[in-house]
Parts: C-alpha cells; structure tokens; sequence
C-alpha cells in the first residue's frame, strides 16, 4: 500500500469500559477485543502507515494490557496520543507511558470544579487538575481536551487560563458529537460563532496555542476576519493536513472491532474479527459511497454556495444524524445564518 493511500490517522477504542459516566459519552458496544486479537490489531495498524494513532476509550487505561499494545505500537515507532480523564494517572502510570514515548491528552471539560464534575460524573476538578500538573512535569502531557456543549461553552476563555496554571501549551476544542440528549446540549450557529470568537479571543490574551476541531472554523475565522493562530508545525494531532472533514480519510476502531470511517459516523465499515484491517480500508478506498460523501460537490443546500466549502465540506456524521442525509449542508455552521438568508 502506497504512502498516499494510508490512513490519515487511526483513532482506537481499546476498551468500552469506563470509571466515570460522563454526559456526552457516546455509548459503547460489545465486548473489548481479546488480548490475542488487539495485538495482531496493532501491528495491522502499523501496516497501514497512519501518521499517527489515537489511543482513547472508554477510559483506555482500564485495560490490562494496554502497555503490552502500546509496546508493540513504540517498537513498530507509532506515533501515539492517549487521551484519558486523567483519574488514573499515577506516578508509575506516567512513568511507565512516559517510557512507552507516548503524548498524553487529558479531557477536561470545565474551567470550574461545578462545571466539570457536572459533565463528567464521577470524577474530581481537583484530582484532574494535579494528574494534568504531574504530566507536564515529566513533560509528557500534549494537551487538555475540551468537548464544546451549551453547558460549558461560555467557560471557554476559563480552560485557556487553566491551561496556563497548569502550564500546559495546548488546548484541544472538540465539537460535541451524537450521544444521549444531544440535540438539547449541541450549540447552535450563533453559540458556536460565540464560542470561536472566545476561543481566538482568549488565545491571544493568554498565548495558549489551540485547535478548534470542526471544519467549519477556519472559514468562520476568515469570514469574521478574527486573529487566529495556526498550531505550531509538529503540534502532532494539532496540525491536520486540511481544515476540512476528514470523513473516510480516516479509520476509526470501536473496543469490538467495529471499523468505520469517522469516529461518529452510524456506518460500519467491517469488523477487524473477521477481516483484516488492510482489507477493510481497501475497501473502504473503493467505497462509490464514501466517494461520494467525501466530495464536497456532493452538498445540497447553503453549503453549494459557500466559498469555504473545499476547505469546510461540514461534518459529515453531525449532518446525517441530526437531518438524514449524508449530503445536506452542516446545521449548525455559524456562516449557515449568513447563507440561509441569501439562499431566501
């Protein structure tokens, strides 16, 4: 397989399992996959040349043998990033992830012990706050990841000046994507042009480097004309290839094997328990549907006349879960107001 056909990336879920119940997980299915399995899993994913892996779960650290996995993937010199929720990060755990040469992320969703307790339950502001101030001082903590939802969008510029507290250079905004009561904690257009603005606004007056991951912000920052900063060059999962949905661009991996093209999208690909991986990836290279859906001259609606669409084309597995059709146009584009009502 040729360098141009891997995988952008490879996002795995190695376990369902979790400690905390957190308002936005998405839900997981089936049982995690057998040790045996994983590991051939692993070095199937070092075949295929992704730039870099995403190690997540559930909480991935709940799995046993998870360094035995990790191992596999440093000696085969993957690139990976482990996100978790930071509750079990202790010393040896860092010791021993510092070791594998693994880039940690850890998901804090609020500025404010109120705020983040309420979206991840079961967890302590407190306790997250010193695993994240433990990891940079063994220099392994990349980032703190921030899911975007209407509970929290407005402490935004409160993470940024967490993340100097902590002394952390990243912070990673993640747009919310399906899970339980999603459409009643989804921002809307308006609440997400409020949230880029306080995202570039709060940068800049803390000198926190960010990624806003949603295709739609950097054409939000160009039309706004907003001051924002491109991540530095080797920011690892922080300097994408193109601003754009990378749906089918990617693979991502379910703790049952379920393989599928984004790691939101309700299409399942294959299943890594009875194929191999390259296989399903070849197939999904060959796929007229992901083709298509893949092709921003594919989009019906206000996204037909947006002159940021090859570089926006809208979330693809947002859009077919909140209207049911692949093809529509992003419903909650903050640029979508302006083009509606030209469009009217």
């Amino acid at each position: 397989m040729s360098e141009s056909q891997s995988p952008h990336l490879v996002d795995w879920a190695v376990t369902g399992k979790c400690n905390l119940s957190c308002r936005h997980c998405r839900g997981m299915i089936g049982e995690d996959l057998t040790t045996e399995r994983a590991k051939k899993l692993a070095v199937e994913i070092a075949e295929l040349k992704p730039n870099w892996v995403i190690i997540e779960g559930g909480e991935p650290l709940l799995r046993e043998d998870l360094f035995e996995l990790l191992e596999l993937m440093r000696q085969r010199q993957l690139e990976v990033h482990l996100i978790t929720n930071g509750m079990l990060l202790t010393p040896e755990v860092i010791t021993t992830l510092k070791q594998l040469g693994v880039k940690v992320m850890i998901s804090i969703d609020g500025a404010t012990p109120e705020t983040y307790e309420a979206v991840r339950r079961g967890a302590s502001f407190e306790r997250v706050v010193q695993a994240a101030r433990a990891c940079v001082r063994d220099r392994l903590l990349e980032a703190i990841n921030f899911t975007i939802m209407k509970r929290n969008y407005l402490e935004i510029p409160g993470i940024l000046e967490l993340a100097v507290s902590i002394r952390v250079k990243r912070v990673t905004f993640i747009g919310l994507k399906p899970c339980q009561d999603y459409r009643n904690e989804l921002l809307s257009p308006q609440e997400y042009g409020e949230a880029i603005k306080l995202a570039c606004q709060g940068a800049l007056k803390t000198g926190i480097e960010f990624f806003f991951d949603e295709p739609f912000f950097w054409a939000t920052v160009k039309e706004w004309k907003l001051l924002a900063q491109v991540p530095a060059e080797g920011a690892g999962i922080l300097f994408p290839v193109t601003t754009a949905c990378i749906f089918g661009d990617y693979l991502f991996i379910e703790p049952n094997g379920e393989v599928k093209p984004c790691s939101f999208a309700p299409m399942v690909l294959g299943n890594v328990k009875e194929k191999p991986l390259d296989k399903i990836w070849g197939e999904a290279l060959s796929s007229p549907l992901i083709h298509q859906i893949k092709d921003p001259k594919s989009r019906t609606g206000y996204c037909q006349s947006c002159q940021y669409l090859e570089d926006c084309k809208g979330c693809r597995s947002r859009t077919f879960v909140l209207t049911g059709d692949w093809f529509s146009s992003d419903p909650v584009c903050p640029l979508s107001l302006k083009l509606a009502v030209k469009e009217g």
